[in-house]
């Protein structure tokens, strides 16, 4: 018999998920299939319910919401040989998108049923995973105010963008650590990328894969306001390799230094803020660390 734990975060999808075990009992037997579902009340609350399902011994744990919710559960089980299943619910749904995995729930829960897995890359940023992207500058500053302002779906995107627009300031003395070279930098945008897709059909890098071994990089320093408004519109038209003065990299690891040594940087990993408070970012790509249904 198949253990199969569902964490669902019933915020997601503006709190309009169906998922509970009577309905899926409707596409699992009983006989063949073992069916946990877990709700999550908090943020970190999502990777607890995870681990614990690791100790009762899932062999698959599906993720029922947003790149948030997939990070915390898929950080549970790096690395092992419990298999990741995803249910989009969320808003943005990036990873989602990049591995094929349709948005309406019960062709996502058939996917499930048909068990083909992949093993994909993962990023790993200091002690924590991303599995989408990561990245330091204007990008976490408009999920930082996304998050604080408690908006939903791409118009909640949109006016936190602009909100960032009129506020936002490059930040000053980083070092970047490359290949063996060392540049000091000035980010306005710094962004580390594992998956193709941002969501809504939105990406800054279309060249990468979750299973080529890097990581792509996307570097822009010492923008304007005319810059920043040019960046947006491209971005939203899928253009933004045009940009002028945009850096585009593929790696397997990178460190950013601050000669501040009690600076906090403000990040995101996978569509969520987080406050970093060290001098330094080691950043790594680890392949085939995760096997996922697609």
């Amino acid at each position: 018999m198949k253990k199969v734990h569902f964490v669902v975060n019933p915020k997601a999808g503006k709190g309009k998920s169906k998922i509970s075990e009577e309905y899926l009992l409707r596409f699992f037997n009983k006989y063949n299939y073992k069916i946990v579902v877990k709700y999550s009340n908090y943020k970190g609350h999502a990777k607890f319910l995870a681990k614990e399902s690791v100790v009762e011994k899932a062999d698959i744990i599906v993720a029922c919401g947003g790149d948030g919710t997939i990070n915390e559960v898929a950080s549970a089980i790096v690395n092992s040989h419990i298999i990741l299943g995803i249910v989009p619910i969320g808003s943005g749904n990036g990873l989602a998108s990049n591995l094929n995995i349709p948005n309406d729930t019960n062709k996502a829960i058939a996917l499930i049923k048909k068990n083909k897995t992949s093993r994909i890359d993962i990023g790993k940023v200091n002690d924590s995973y991303f599995f989408s992207n990561m990245g330091i500058g204007f990008d976490a500053a408009v999920i930082n105010s996304y998050h604080l302002g408690n908006r939903h779906q791409l118009l909640g995107y949109l006016k936190s963008t602009v909100k960032t627009f009129f506020n936002f300031k490059p930040l000053q003395d980083i070092t970047l650590e490359l290949a063996g070279k060392t540049k000091n930098i000035n980010p306005f945008l710094f962004f580390i990328s594992n998956s193709n897709m941002l969501g809504y059909n939105v990406s800054l890098t279309r060249k990468a894969s979750l299973q080529d071994g890097l990581l792509d990089i996307v570097l822009i320093e010492h923008a304007n306001k005319l810059k920043i408004l040019w960046f947006a519109f491209l971005l939203f038209i899928g253009q933004s390799q045009i940009i002028k003065g945009l850096t585009y990299k593929q790696v397997k690891t990178l460190k950013l230094h601050c000669k501040n040594g009690s600076y906090k940087w403000l990040i995101q990993q996978d569509g969520e803020p987080l406050v970093v408070e060290k001098n330094e970012i080691d950043v790594e790509v680890l392949p085939n660390a995760l096997e996922v249904l697609v």
